[in-house]
């Protein structure tokens, strides 16, 4: 049996070493759509709830009882939505709310949004489904889901997924499809002595977790039972769904790989409606593709379980950097850049992850090491070299300690978590692209000083947009440097099914622009565009791979971007469990991007094929 694996893992190793050819065409599955004669009957609907035990929901925006014109107003009820239009928690139990209220409309002016500034009763406008599928169905476990998938393939009507809606590429929902809830399966159970099954290997400390999971909660579970998780760093974030089929980043990453590395098993629905249980033995190649591969594109993932680990303490440096005000500002932030980034690849090949978050007057500079492989210590030459710069630079507040939290929930929960949560503007507007700056760009001082130019550049570019200052913006935005990828999983890329740019980056640069419905077509327009340039400069450098997750969902070559050289390895194994593409999500493998259910891209972005 071990051979067996070992030559399955073999031909995957060799067949991904190298650049190959992208795998098209696909076929192009047949979704019927509302306004289709073909659109199931009213008894057809009727059967599917009854076989769910009477779970099937008539969806309408969350917001549609707020507005005074819609047959669902309800001033009462419309006070809960007010209360927590800007709470994350709320939004996700939700099943007609998604994080942020962009990806809920189909186009500018065609959804159901409040303002997240003030939101208040709407009077004067009409509130439009957008994205928000007509119906929803919450499952409890992998035998509703293959109820689901095989009425869904039968009546050919597209399904979408939903856990928390926490998507930055919105393929939590779409128009004229059936969403599946998998919110409240949020089952999470510790197994000291976990073997795959079919696996001899020895049993390892493991954690189960349900579709539904949540990273707080996980947090929370891990550290009462007192073992470390491989996780991710906002604690909204599901666990299960786009995070580890995605690949997942967080502390832990650069001392112990991305979260994807760490999925032992993974119970999946796959198209044909059997209940899978995949790992290293069953089905290899599916489970391979499904550790960062990409969300939507296998299945519906009803439970996964990853290894786990001792308690790990986590040190950390907590910095805010002022520039001199009375030099360059511009020259100061790109030399600071470029002199974090000289010193970045020891980082994050020591175990550290370096968050740096560089407005023009200010920088905000976070180390955090876990105890088990890291020392502060390979800090000082940073620290060092920055202190004579000190006519440049000053420390304006210092934060440091070589064991500052207890153990890996205690930093989520602490500081990591609210620090992210405070950047995400949960019912606003939200659009992300992003660049992976591999260590072979920061390894001489002219390339560094290319990256740091390149960096601010994009900055510039996004934040073109906010010039005049017009309404539903909230002022300069920085890019964000996240010095957290996979460096000691490295030699180990072809493993998974994730992005091979993630295991060869330094850095994570992500350029983020949040706006609300006071911005106007034009600002919106402009905004979208400005995110969709801001890696511009970089690509222009030759570093044109993303995290998906946190990508560009209007990327061009997103195939290469995403997926890199894997993506033809990917292609083949979508194409043997899914040859009809029934689970086909929007730029992920085997994507067919002119479905009507995408319809609301092209309206967000007219420039996009």
């Amino acid at each position: 049996m071990k051979q067996t694996v070992c030559l399955v893992l073999l031909a995957l190793l060799l067949s991904t070493s190298g650049t190959t050819g992208l795998q098209a065409p696909y076929d192009t599955p047949e979704f019927v759509s509302l306004s289709s004669k073909k659109w199931p009957s009213a008894s057809e609907w009727a059967s599917l709830n009854a076989s769910l035990g009477g779970r099937l929901e008539n969806l309408r925006p969350w917001a549609a009882i707020c507005y005074s014109s819609d047959p669902l107003f309800d001033y009462e009820e419309c006070q809960t939505v007010l209360t927590g239009y800007d709470n994350d928690t709320m939004r996700e139990s939700i099943p007609a709310a998604l994080l942020w209220a962009n990806w809920e409309a189909c186009g500018y002016g065609n959804g159901c949004p409040l303002n997240y500034s003030n939101p208040q009763i709407i009077h004067d406008q009409v509130c439009h489904q957008g994205t928000t599928p007509p119906y929803s169905v919450a499952i409890s476990n992998a035998s509703d889901a293959s109820i689901v998938v095989k009425w869904a393939v039968k009546n050919k009507v597209k399904l979408t997924v939903k856990n928390t809606g926490h998507d930055y590429l919105g393929r939590s929902a779409a128009p004229s499809t059936l969403q599946v809830n998998t919110h409240t399966m949020d089952d999470i159970s510790y197994v000291p002595e976990f073997v795959p099954r079919g696996s001899a290997a020895a049993s390892v400390p493991a954690l189960t977790l349900g579709a539904g999971a949540q990273l707080y909660n996980i947090y929370a579970y891990a550290g009462a039972m007192n073992f470390s998780a491989v996780l991710g760093a906002c604690t909204t974030v599901g666990a299960v769904g786009g995070f580890l089929q995605g690949g997942g980043h967080g502390v832990l990453t650069p001392a112990y790989g991305l979260g994807a590395d760490h999925v032992l098993e993974v119970e999946i629905v796959t198209a044909d409606g059997s209940i899978r249980t995949i790992n290293a033995i069953q089905d290899p190649e599916l489970f391979w593709a499904v550790r960062g591969g990409g969300a939507g594109s296998w299945g519906i993932i009803t439970s996964m379980t990853i290894q786990v680990y001792p308690v790990i303490g986590i040190g950390a440096s907590l910095l805010v950097i002022e520039p001199n005000p009375s030099q360059n500002l511009t020259a100061l932030v790109i030399d600071f850049i470029a002199l974090l980034g000289k010193y970045q690849t020891t980082l994050v090949n020591s175990g550290i992850v370096s968050v740096l978050v560089p407005f023009e007057a200010q920088y905000i500079l976070n180390f955090y090491l876990p105890t088990t492989a890291s020392h502060i210590s390979t800090l000082y030459p940073f620290f060092s070299e920055l202190l004579t710069l000190s006519s440049n630079y000053s420390v304006a507040s210092n934060t440091t300690s070589a064991t500052m939290f207890a153990s890996v929930t205690a930093a989520e929960t602490e500081n990591i978590g609210p620090f992210f949560d405070s950047v995400n503007l949960y019912g606003a507007s939200n659009q992300l692209s992003s660049r992976l700056i591999p260590q072979a760009s920061l390894s001489t001082s002219t390339s560094i000083q290319e990256v740091a130019e390149a960096i601010w550049a994009g900055s510039q570019i996004l934040n073109e947009p906010l010039k005049s200052g017009p309404p539903g913006t909230f002022g300069v935005v920085p890019p964000f440097l996240l010095g957290n990828m996979p460096a000691a999983t490295r030699q180990k890329a072809n493993e998974t099914g994730a992005n091979p740019g993630l295991y060869e980056a330094a850095w994570h640069v992500v350029y983020a622009m949040p706006w609300t419905v006071d911005a106007n077509e034009t600002t919106s327009n402009m905004i979208v565009e400005a995110i969709h340039g801001a890696t511009d400069p970089l690509t222009a450098l030759g570093i044109a791979s993303s995290y998906q997750n946190e990508g560009d969902v209007f990327e061009m070559n997103w195939q290469q971007v995403f997926f890199g050289y894997k993506y033809a390895n990917l292609s083949s194994i979508k194409q043997k469990y899914d040859p009809g593409n029934f689970f086909t999500t929007y730029k992920g493998v085997a994507s067919v991007t002119n479905l009507k259910a995408y319809q609301c891209y092209a309206e967000d972005f007219h420039a996009d094929p």
